[in-house]
């Protein structure tokens, strides 16, 4: 009796492992997660799409929260970033064009590092021209969670500090109609938007808001040779699910990567040749995100094509990639 009960027992325990076995095998994918790899890329790249919220991701950067008091007298903000902001007496006004008094919100934010440009996605680009930048600035005024103006005939004044001072540094302002890709361009208005190089610092005067930046093209010499770089991927790294930059390393310069639809590759611009670069990926994959890096000399294959520079990406978690970006 003992030997038929410890052989009913084994049988049961097979049939239950068995069992077991056959719920192993079922896979179900996490909330979340995408069942296979999406190849496509998208002619429209929209709000909702992994790309969009990465860029949302990477972004979150606290403000510089200030605010004066718009009277008849001169009111200023000092940054902890070396910005100090001189507004003059009675300088807002709303959209209408009604003047404004009383307190104010001042939002300020700067960007020195190029992992910022990354981050925040404001690469130092003309259209394709590549520029190097001694900063860029947003400043934004605001009453009532409403957006404010400045006044007709005023301009704010600026006192910003970044060593060693270039005098060949001009003024361009952000041009965010966009919402894909950010470009930089001449201010419309020379002579309301100047630059005084000081010994330590610049001193700009503006009636601009939102994004403005000093910098200065790298090469006006068209007769420089010049190379297009393309990142090699994986296919579904898309343009609805990554982004991707190539930083210089011995200049302020940040080049994004256009899709190009025709050849499903991330592509730059024209850039100068023997220069020391690093191509940086990133991409949002269902709940993961995913960094890839790869350092490179900019050169002319011998074909006379794109030069292209092959990223693996791999599986890092959102603070492991913002801790990456604060090196560059």
């Amino acid at each position: 009796m003992k030997m038929k009960a410890f052989i009913l027992i084994l049988f049961a325990g097979g049939l239950l492992l068995n069992a077991c076995q056959k719920d192993v095998d079922i896979f179900v994918p996490d909330p979340g997660q995408l069942n296979g790899p999406d190849t496509s890329w998208q002619n429209t790249v929209t709000a909702s799409m992994p790309v969009s919220v990465l860029k949302t991701n990477l972004s979150q950067e606290p403000v510089y929260l200030d605010s004066i008091t718009v009277n008849a007298n001169i009111a200023s903000v000092i940054t902890p970033f070396g910005i100090q902001v001189n507004f003059p007496p009675n300088c807002c006004a709303t959209t209408a064009g009604q003047p404004v008094t009383g307190k104010v919100q001042v939002e300020i934010m700067a960007i020195k590092k190029k992992g910022d440009m990354i981050r925040l996605n404001k690469p130092s680009t003309w259209n394709d021209s590549m520029l190097v930048t001694a900063g860029q600035i947003f400043i934004q005024l605001k009453k009532d969670g409403q957006v404010l103006q400045l006044a007709p005939g005023v301009r704010i004044n600026i006192r910003y500090i970044d060593l060693p001072i270039n005098p060949q540094m001009n003024f361009f302002i952000g041009d965010e109609t966009n919402a894909q890709h950010f470009n930089w361009l001449p201010t419309p208005t020379p002579s309301l938007d100047t630059i005084v190089m000081g010994s330590q610092s610049y001193e700009i005067y503006t009636k601009q808001q939102r994004w403005i930046s000093l910098a200065t093209l790298f090469d006006v010499n068209i007769t420089t040779p010049k190379v297009k770089v393309t990142v090699d991927l994986v296919p579904y790294f898309t343009n609805a699910n990554t982004t991707a930059f190539t930083v210089f390393k011995d200049v302020r310069s940040v080049v994004a990567m256009k899709a190009d639809l025709s050849t499903r590759k991330f592509i730059t611009g024209k850039l100068p040749v023997g220069k020391q670069v690093t191509v940086v990926v990133i991409s949002k994959q269902g709940n993961d995100f995913y960094l890839g890096y790869e350092s490179a000399v900019t050169q002319i294959p011998a074909s006379n094509a794109l030069q292209h520079v092959r990223v693996v990406p791999i599986k890092k978690s959102l603070p492991e990639i913002l801790a990456y970006l604060s090196t560059l």
